[in-house]
């Protein structure tokens, strides 16, 4: 049985960042439905979701799911990125960090000086903040 089990697997896809993030949202929407037992829409997400997890997992076409992930990886970059930005800016009280809105790089400016025009380092793409 198991030897069927390894055979089956090989040359399947597996799991990757996108489907360990499918993973977890499947748990929070098993938990919100035992909260809410007669919300269909959770439900329905929560078989949605499954559904592609296991056609992710199973699937034999590499190139196209490596594809999906690196996709996945540079929207979760982007959005964990501005996150830190706001954490360090509410952690600093001397400084406020900025996102380039070209590049997404983090700059660091003083407090407190009122409008200001900012230089990005990395792009030199100029845009106004308030620092």
């Amino acid at each position: 049985m198991k030897e069927k089990l390894y055979r089956f697997m090989q040359g399947r896809y597996g799991t990757d960042k996108l489907n360990q993030f499918l993973f977890y949202l499947e748990l929070i929407l098993l938990v919100l439905s035992l909260f809410f037992r007669r919300n269909i829409v959770i439900n329905i997400l929560f078989y949605i979701s499954i559904i592609i997890y296991l056609a992710r997992a199973l699937s034999k076409n590499y190139v196209a799911r490596s594809i999906e992930n690196q996709k996945f990886i540079r929207v979760q970059a982007k959005v964990t990125h501005r996150f830190q930005a706001i954490n360090k800016s509410l952690k600093d009280k001397q400084n406020k960090y900025l996102v380039c809105p070209e590049c997404a790089q983090i700059i660091r400016v003083p407090r407190n000086k009122g409008k200001i025009e900012v230089r990005c380092p990395s792009c030199r793409k100029s845009f106004d903040a308030k620092s």
